[in-house]
């Protein structure tokens, strides 16, 4: 099995877009610990075509190191504490870090893959505060992966 090794993704799901690049924070990882430390830094946009705020109310992440069959699920409400309100066109951007436990494997420099949704409600173009349904609108976060640095 071949597997595409992508520290960065890209997706648009129902008008949002979500990009992500991740790279290795070697400052915070400790190799004979297994400790390797993540940042990924993540854009949102609002892509609509209905020309609608929304506002990211929750998240939800899937993390698998690799060798390991057991993924870490990450959820909760917003991003870093935020719960931002896009207007149509605009853009969110945060960043974020993932600090594993994981020896590598000798055969790829890839540690772990990460993948998730954002939960957002649609809002009132009136006041642009006003939820409109109360079913989420899902933005998918496509797999990406965390990679080690290639030694020279």
């Amino acid at each position: 099995i071949t597997m595409t090794k992508n520290d960065s993704s890209e997706s648009v799901t129902d008008g949002v877009r979500v990009q992500v690049t991740s790279s290795y924070r070697p400052e915070h990882s400790d190799e004979a610990l297994g400790k390797h430390c993540f940042a990924y830094n993540i854009r949102i946009t609002n892509e609509s075509k209905d020309n609608r705020p929304i506002q990211l109310v929750s998240r939800r992440f899937e993390i698998q190191t690799i060798g390991s069959p057991h993924k870490d699920v990450v959820q909760g409400p917003g991003v870093t504490g935020r719960q931002p309100i896009l207007q149509p066109g605009e853009s969110f951007e945060y960043t974020s870090t993932a600090p594993l436990s994981v020896r590598p494997m000798a055969k790829t420099p890839v540690v772990a893959r990460m993948q998730g949704e954002y939960n957002f409600v649609q809002l009132s173009t009136a006041d642009g505060t006003t939820p409109i349904s109360s079913t989420p609108l899902k933005a998918k976060l496509a797999t990406f992966h965390f990679i080690l640095p290639q030694a020279a």
